[in-house]
């Protein structure tokens, strides 16, 4: 306590043996640090860390484990593939079991859980809706457009990598309107575009296809 002489009653307040042994008790079982490792390590999702924030992911409904490969190691891939790395540089990917699992170290899974929390309590308007987008994906160019009675779609200008793919399509991280059907679409820019898009020109790539 910051002032243990208010605790104490008036006709002890002048007794020497009484306040030695409370200032002494005081000082030995001080709760104050706990506390501020509670509020700073589990309580404030801002600087939270390890369990603090496993609390937090159950709190918001996502998990810190996610099902795909570590982002961070290199195998071996084609060339065009998301994670290409040529021969003799890396190994093949190698499952060990049904699906491999990445643990989300504190900082990522932080921006998870934000981002999570963001989309439950977000009022699903298309301008709250792209609001949203322009803080959760910020790799490249997204937005969220209406496209018919009751449909809408979620434009991504660019390659969704596989951490990003999984968050939409296993965590539904993406705001859903209620009865809305929404559809998902990449526009990388190897597909044709118009001068001032950014994409490519004539006979230079394909035109973009609804169903990739």
């Amino acid at each position: 306590m910051e002032r243990i002489i208010d605790t104490i009653a008036s006709q002890y307040a002048n007794s020497p043996n009484i306040y030695t042994l409370l200032d002494s008790l005081n000082t030995t079982l001080d709760p104050q640090k706990n506390i501020e490792d509670f509020y700073n390590i589990i309580f404030n999702v801002e600087t939270a860390e390890g369990i603090g924030l496993d609390i937090w992911g159950r709190i918001v409904g996502v998990g810190r484990t996610i099902a795909m490969p570590d982002p961070d190691n290199d195998y071996f891939g084609f060339d065009g593939t998301e994670k290409y790395t040529p021969f003799n540089t890396a190994s093949f990917f190698g499952d060990e079991g049904n699906q491999p699992s990445y643990n989300m170290p504190d900082e990522s899974y932080r921006r998870v859980i934000m981002i999570k929390a963001y989309a439950n309590i977000i009022l699903a308007t298309a301008p709250n809706i792209n609001d949203f987008l322009k803080f959760t994906f910020t790799r490249g160019k997204s937005y969220f457009l209406i496209t018919g009675h009751m449909e809408a779609s979620y434009i991504f200008e660019y390659e969704l990598n596989e951490f990003e793919k999984n968050l939409i399509y296993n965590y539904n991280i993406l705001p859903r309107p209620s009865g809305v059907l929404i559809k998902i679409r990449q526009l990388p820019k190897t597909y044709f575009g118009f001068d001032g898009t950014g994409f490519q020109p004539f006979n230079q790539s394909p035109f973009y296809s609804s169903d990739n």
